[in-house]
Order: structure tokens, then C-alpha cells, then sequence
């Protein structure tokens, strides 16, 4: 049951959508997203794209890439990746502590505990990423960790496959 106030369409305070428009949306996958506390800026999962075609890894297969987006007198900016997604391996499921100052993901890469684990990157005053770091244990495991998502009072949750839970992906 959705509360009738809840529910899309003409007869609820939520009636509308927008488009984000050709800048963002391609024909290619858009998926995690977060938002800055502003609105103004946006990161998101895509594959990883060029502008042209998706770029494949030396597996042969496209990865994903955290972009991010600007908007300035309501329009948003080119996409751009994310200094440290790479054609290799996927960067993903972005979220954004409060002040905007850190950047949580799941990724694949190298060096991780298993097939997917959370990273953190914090935006520096001259407002470059710092390098990646893996969270560690006890939230990273040998299985999956996905769909991170940092609250207003800085609280981590996440599901996994590699914790003891219900089965799936459970939430922690």
C-alpha cells in the first residue's frame, strides 16, 4: 500500500519529473546516484563511456564509472569520470556524506577483500579526490558489498552478500 499522497500522477504533490537531458542521459546505463546537500551536484553510475562508444577493458567487457555533473543557471555540465575510474575495473553506487567532503563506492578493483567492496575518497580544499582507500573489515568481506548510502548523521549502510543474513543481499 503507497498513501495516496505518495503515488505519481496528477492527483499527488509529486506530479512531475525532469529530464536531466542529453548531457547526462545516454544510451548507455545511468544508475546509482547521489546528490550534493545543494543539488547542484551530481554524481552517478554509468557505464564507462567516451562520448562515442563504451570502453572495454582488457576482459573485453564494459566496466561502469562514477561520473559527476554540475548544474549552473539550471543547466548541468558535460559528465565527467572521476579521477580514479578506470576502463579496468567498475566504480560504482556513489554516496555523499553531508558536508559533501567525502565520497563513498563499491568497486572492484585490485587489492580489494573480495568480488566488490566499499571505498572512500575526500575532497581536498583545492578540490581534487584523494586517492581511493578500501574501508577495511569488518564491513568489507569476500563476497559482495553493494548499494553503499551514508545518512545525515554520517551512518553507513550497505547490503552484502558476504555477511550471515536472511540470504541475498541483506542491508547492515
Amino acid at each position: 500500500y503507497v498513501r495516496p499522497e505518495l503515488k505519481w500522477g496528477k492527483d499527488s504533490s509529486v506530479s512531475s519529473t525532469e529530464r536531466f537531458g542529453k548531457k547526462l542521459n545516454t544510451k548507455f546505463h545511468e544508475g546509482p546516484s547521489a546528490f550534493s546537500r545543494t543539488g547542484d551536484t551530481a554524481f552517478f553510475t554509468r557505464n564507462n563511456y567516451n562520448g562515442l562508444y563504451a570502453k572495454k577493458g582488457v576482459d573485453k567487457t564494459n566496466k561502469l564509472a562514477i561520473y559527476m555533473s554540475v548544474r549552473k543557471n539550471g543547466k548541468w555540465s558535460k559528465a565527467k569520470p572521476l579521477p580514479f575510474c578506470n576502463k579496468n575495473y567498475s566504480v560504482g553506487h556513489p554516496t555523499l556524506t553531508r558536508d559533501g567532503r567525502t565520497l563513498y563506492f563499491v568497486s572492484d578493483m585490485p587489492g580489494g577483500f573480495g568480488k566488490t567492496d566499499i571505498y572512500m575518497t575526500n575532497l581536498s580544499g583545492s578540490g581534487n579526490w584523494s586517492e581511493p582507500a578500501n574501508i577495511g573489515a569488518p564491513f568489507n568481506t569476500e563476497g559482495q558489498e553493494l548499494f553503499p548510502y551514508i545518512d545525515g548523521n554520517n551512518k553507513l549502510y550497505f547490503a552484502s552478500t558476504g555477511h550471515p543474513g536472511m540470504g541475498g543481499l541483506d542491508i547492515f
